[in-house]
């Protein structure tokens, strides 16, 4: 999606929020006020004050050490549980182009985590790609649009071209656990070839098993970079 079909999206998307009051994406009742989520779902959120380890899962309750990982950890800054309404939020981000909460979203992750964040001493955020076919699709990739609204909090630039999906399998979430591995395995390649050495912080909207996250990480890795920590509006199962 270029400049001008993004400019042309928001200002449909204003005319029809005056002609029709736009719905709460978290519970689907009419909207009182400008925020994109009603106050009762946002009360509703089960939000984290503590990071997770992506290699062992565990949460880190002392920073920067992971209890089984030590210093090998790999931290996860999820906003909340996957669990509704932040899920129903999450699910119309990603499938119905809802893109109004992504700033509320981003806002709260890095007004929680920014510091713990800033810790890892990062060069920039990458997306988590979709496969070329699912994002023509879709017409968006929402682990792209969050990194660019994290982009400006964090003062960070988003770092596209670093890696893209090259194979296309089925979506992980519709997968048993024990089988995710294998999946995501081989789907991703690196393609920054002559600029190694950076430090990443991956992006995307849900982690669950981290199985995806693991692997964009080894890929990487593959080229020389680091990835140093990982992004999210949720995680859970």
């Amino acid at each position: 999606m270029d400049a001008t079909e993004s400019r042309s999206g928001r200002l449909l998307g204003a005319l029809l929020d005056f002609a029709f009051p736009p719905l709460c994406p978290g519970c689907d009742q009419y909207l009182d006020s400008e925020a994109p989520v009603c106050a009762v779902c946002r009360g509703k959120f089960d939000l984290y004050d503590f990071a997770f380890c992506v290699n062992c899962r565990l949460q880190v309750g002392i920073w920067p050490e992971c209890p089984s990982c030590g210093n090998d950890l790999l931290p996860l800054f999820a906003l909340g549980n996957y669990v509704d309404p932040l899920k129903q939020v999450v699910i119309e981000i990603k499938f119905r182009g809802i893109l109004r909460p992504l700033d509320l979203l981003a806002n709260s992750l890095v007004e929680t985590f920014g510091d713990r964040i800033a810790s890892r001493q990062a060069d920039c955020l990458t997306p988590i790609p979709l496969h070329p076919t699912r994002e023509y699709e879709r017409g968006y990739n929402q682990a792209s649009e969050l990194a660019h609204v994290l982009s400006h909090r964090l003062d960070l630039p988003v770092a596209d071209d670093l890696l893209v999906r090259t194979g296309k399998r089925r979506p992980q979430q519709m997968l048993p656990a024990a089988r995710r591995a294998k999946n995501i395995r081989g789907v991703f390649e690196a393609l920054d070839y002559d600029r190694g050495g950076r430090r990443i912080l991956l992006v995307d909207d849900v982690v669950t098993s981290g199985e995806t996250v693991r692997e964009a990480a080894r890929v990487l890795a593959q080229q020389g970079h680091c990835v140093v920590g990982v992004l999210a509006i949720a995680h859970g199962v």
